[in-house]
């Protein structure tokens, strides 16, 4: 086990920012931006609203549509982001759509969804539902975009000894882009999806509870 007493360095990749921290372990370096999309709002009377991200709460314009509605939410940052717009949803133990899905169960052909999202954005959930035979549509209200150069960037990764990906995406791009084979680094993620394609990618992560009330202590806990 680590000890973090000597102040090792940590970087963040989400896009969102989970945590204001308190402290110099870890830092907030986002690899990608996210840009607004125009949407229309269906006109179906629907049961049922899944929030897949973050992202897909701060760019939803709507939340009126709520209203009387069953509200689902990915993960905890999702909920937590729902929350602070006053809605108040559901989400799994275990965040992603497999969790979601057992979460949801199989006998809801009466319900009618509506998934907030973005795009390129999973389909897992919406599969699922369609394959239960039950009603559903999207909003695509986001996309996520590369920054046009990474030179500035990978500078703050210089003396990183930690790094956790909050998506494949931020994998795929700090791989891409930022990676150092002479630097010895730990990789962390938050799901076993995450965990998976980072080995397709050539490397090893470990999962940790993200949304723990100490990530310093995951994080020392899985060194």
């Amino acid at each position: 086990m680590g000890d973090l007493d000597y102040c090792m360095n940590i970087i963040d990749t989400s896009s969102n920012g989970k945590i204001s921290y308190s402290s110099n372990y870890i830092k907030n370096v986002p690899l990608f931006k996210i840009k607004l999309l125009n949407y229309q709002i269906p006109t179906e009377n629907f049961t049922d609203v899944i929030f897949q991200s973050v992202a897909s709460v701060e760019n939803f314009k709507n939340f009126e549509i709520c209203t009387d509605k069953n509200v689902f939410s990915m993960g905890e940052s999702t909920k937590k982001a729902l929350a602070v717009n006053d809605i108040i949803s559901r989400c799994p133990p275990t965040p992603g759509s497999s969790g979601l899905a057992k979460l949801l169960g199989t006998k809801i052909q009466k319900q009618k969804f509506l998934i907030i999202k973005g795009k390129d954005g999973l389909s897992d959930i919406e599969n699922f539902i369609n394959a239960q035979g039950s009603f559903c549509k999207k909003i695509v209200c986001y996309e996520r975009k590369e920054f046009d150069a990474y030179n500035s960037i990978k500078n703050q990764f210089n003396s990183a000894e930690a790094v956790i990906f909050t998506s494949v995406f931020s994998a795929q791009i700090f791989f891409d882009n930022i990676y150092k084979s002479d630097r010895k680094m730990s990789f962390f993620c938050i799901s076993k999806r995450i965990k998976e394609q980072i080995y397709l990618m050539g490397f090893e992560a470990k999962i940790i509870d993200y949304f723990s009330d100490n990530l310093y202590n995951e994080i020392d806990k899985a060194i």
